[in-house]
């Protein structure tokens, strides 16, 4: 050791005698924190000036005119409201076509139009449960600036769910609010048969979307029971109100399950579907060049294996799915099996006819164009409607708090139903039900009590019952490990970014090798720890600096400061000894692995995008580089320590330690002789 330290003191000495020396040596300490501070800074809040970020807003919707006389435009009225907006430049214009040429000419990053026609949805709440075609288009340039598409398509994801929210709130607030009025002009001049017209539209519209959550469900006996277990613990009182919701909660997961597994299974048959009609599209064709028995009979296996899979695909839905994708696959369905058997009875009357391959194209056609996309739609209803009966399991007692006025006059009491209402199904399901008693009392009364009857039923606030409809969806948002700001929330990244880059200088400017004739006597060990020792101590002060920056020049305010100043002790010293090692070891060669090592780290390290959206190549090599464990080890610093995971971090950095030692001692012993015969050679060119 007493041989380390002189070699140590003696480059202490060397650099001190000279001033230029000893600056360079303390710029060295510095500037590598100038790219750690600049590009934190930088990012310290991306979003602060996204007002100056320009978005067009324009719109093709004519409006309507109200029954009042009244003409509205709720397009207009969306532009109005969000013109002034901080958080994004909104830019109203009159022409949608000048907007969307302004985003192709890089004028705005992205337009929002709202086409013709969402006017009218806003206020036609009966059709809000038909499937309709989009009523907002967005426009985004991705080539003027990637970034820019980003906030913008956040933006507009912001602007597009509160519309939504406004959208359902607004139809939901309107019909209520329409029924209301309806009822206080009830009269005994024919009104209430009106009204109770407009229940029984009610009713049948509720009954449609109720379909699209049951239709499928009604023939796998597997999702009913789960749905039906959940009602039977819900129904065992209020007292165990949450161990029931909890256990309804687990049911309802499994009946999602089930669907997943119901998907599963359809795949797999569309998907031997497409083989068996194209086994038949093959078997039809051989039967265009010459006709035989064998060939007729080929295909006829083919048409009947296509019958068979339809046929089992038929068989897993309700004769009547009362959806529209519902009916859209069954029509399909049906038609696909008359054209199966059309086929059939062709391949026994006139196999060589034309007609034959036509309606096997037909067949496939259907099957990618109509089949799958209806099915998936179906699927899709069914997981969707499961998914939202959690939050209103967890929100029962407040739900029917709002809708008591509804239920107290279909002749229900809320105790009634608070332990039937397990989630999107049961609640329209209920609803249809009380519609239909409602319907039949009034039916059944005389002309006074008819009109009693409706005016209790919309007896209701109509704001109470649009928060019911889409309050239920809200999320609360809980923050954890939360860092000042997103610079902040950065720091780890662009910190070790920096002191591989000092160490990269370190190694540029300084050289590695010891002096051999001042020290004829040492070991291969002793001139490493040597010369390592600089290195090491000016690896320090590019770690204090950088450090002492982050928390005293851009406030990055670290949960344990003196932890994050140890994390960046240990990564300095670790990058220090690797890079040195490389560039001992293999000279001008080690100094360019260090350069393509610093490169595919900075991609792969998962210290911007998560590693597991980067391409797989990365999931499988980052793990062999030190930058992943050093910035893990800053960011539990920073936002906060879980268990142990600093240590381990710090613990599995060391390890690139000791494999640099073994680099700098041992392996290079064979490759001494290899690197000076390359430096010569370069050399001798007088270039290199």
């Amino acid at each position: 050791m007493k041989t380390v330290f002189d070699i140590f003191k003696s480059d202490i000495r060397a650099i001190v005698k000279s001033v230029f020396v000893l600056i360079i040596v303390l710029a060295m300490g510095f500037i590598p924190s100038l790219y750690a501070w600049i590009n934190i800074y930088a990012n310290w809040d991306p979003y602060a000036e996204a007002g100056n970020v320009e978005v067009a807003l324009a719109s093709r919707d004519n409006g309507i005119d109200l029954k009042n006389g009244t003409h509205v435009n709720s397009a207009s009225e969306v532009i109005a409201e969000v013109k002034d907006d901080k958080d994004i430049k909104y830019c109203p214009l009159d022409d949608p076509e000048e907007a969307v040429a302004g985003v192709k000419s890089g004028r705005y990053y992205a337009a929002i139009v709202f086409e013709d026609g969402f006017t009218y949805d806003m206020h036609h709440f009966e059709e809000a449960i038909g499937v309709r075609e989009n009523k907002i288009t967005y426009y985004t340039n991705i080539k003027k600036n990637p970034v820019a598409a980003k906030m913008t398509d956040m933006a507009s994801a912001d602007l597009v769910q509160d519309v939504n929210s406004k959208y359902v709130e607004r139809m939901l607030r309107q019909y209520f609010g329409d029924a209301g009025e309806a009822a206080d002009e009830i009269d005994v001049d024919g009104a209430v048969d009106t009204a109770l017209e407009q229940l029984m539209g009610t009713r049948d519209a509720i009954h449609d979307y109720n379909a699209a959550v049951s239709g499928l469900m009604s023939t796998k006996g597997d999702v009913t029971k789960s749905l039906n277990k959940a009602k039977k613990k819900l129904n065992k009182g209020r007292k165990n109100s949450s161990a029931d919701v909890a256990e309804a909660e687990k049911k309802i997961d499994q009946a999602r399950s089930t669907i997943r597994k119901v998907s599963d299974t359809i795949d797999e048959k569309t998907g031997k579907l497409e083989t068996a009609v194209s086994d038949l599209q093959n078997a039809l064709a051989d039967l265009q060049g010459s006709v035989d028995e064998e060939k007729i009979a080929k295909a006829a296996d083919a048409a009947d294996r296509v019958l068979t899979i339809l046929q089992d695909l038929r068989a897993m839905l309700p004769d009547d799915p009362g959806t529209t994708a519902g009916r859209v696959t069954a029509d399909t369905l049906d038609m696909m099996i008359s054209q199966t058997e059309h086929i059939k009875t062709l391949l026994q009357s006139d196999p060589s006819s034309t007609e034959l391959i036509t309606d096997a194209e037909a067949i496939m056609q259907m099957v990618n164009s109509d089949l799958k996309p209806s099915l998936k739609l179906m699927l899709s209803e069914i997981d969707k409607a499961l998914e939202r009966t959690i939050p209103l399991l967890q929100s029962t007692d407040g739900v029917l708090n709002d809708i008591n006025p509804v239920l107290k006059s279909a002749g229900s009491t809320v105790s009634s139903l608070d332990t039937s209402l397990v989630g999107l199904h049961s609640m329209l399901t209920s609803l249809e039900t009380k519609l239909d008693d409602i319907i039949e009392k009034v039916q059944a009364a005389d002309e006074n009590d008819r009109a009693d009857v409706l005016a209790e039923l919309f007896s209701g606030d109509a704001d109470e019952y649009s928060r019911f409809f889409t309050d239920f969806v809200e999320i609360k948002e809980t923050k954890l490990y939360d860092p000042v700001s997103y610079g902040a929330a950065m720091t780890p990244f662009y910190t070790i970014i920096a002191l591989w880059v000092g160490g990269v200088m370190l190694v540029t400017i300084l050289n590695t090798n010891t002096n051999r004739r001042k020290y004829p006597d040492i070991t291969e060990a002793q001139g490493f720890f040597g010369r390592f020792m600089i290195f090491f101590l000016i690896g320090q002060i590019q770690a204090a600096v950088v450090v002492l920056g982050n928390i005293f020049m851009l406030h990055c305010s670290p949960v344990h400061p003196w932890l994050m100043w140890l994390s960046a002790a240990i990564t300095s010293m670790v990058f220090v000894i690797l890079i040195y090692s490389l560039t001992l070891a293999f000279g001008d060669i080690g100094r360019a692995a260090v350069i393509v090592i610093m490169m595919i780290q900075i991609a792969g390290s998962s210290g911007t995008f998560p590693i597991e959206i980067l391409p797989g190549i990365f999931d499988k090599i980052y793990k062999f580089f030190p930058f992943p464990y050093a910035i893990d080890a800053m960011r539990e610093a920073i936002c906060g320590l879980y268990g142990y995971d600093y240590v381990k971090y710090l613990a599995e950095l060391m390890i690139f330690f000791l494999c640099a030692i073994a680099i700098g001692v041992f392996i290079r012993r064979p490759f001494i002789g290899v690197k000076n015969f390359m430096y010569d050679k370069m050399k001798e060119t007088e270039v290199m």
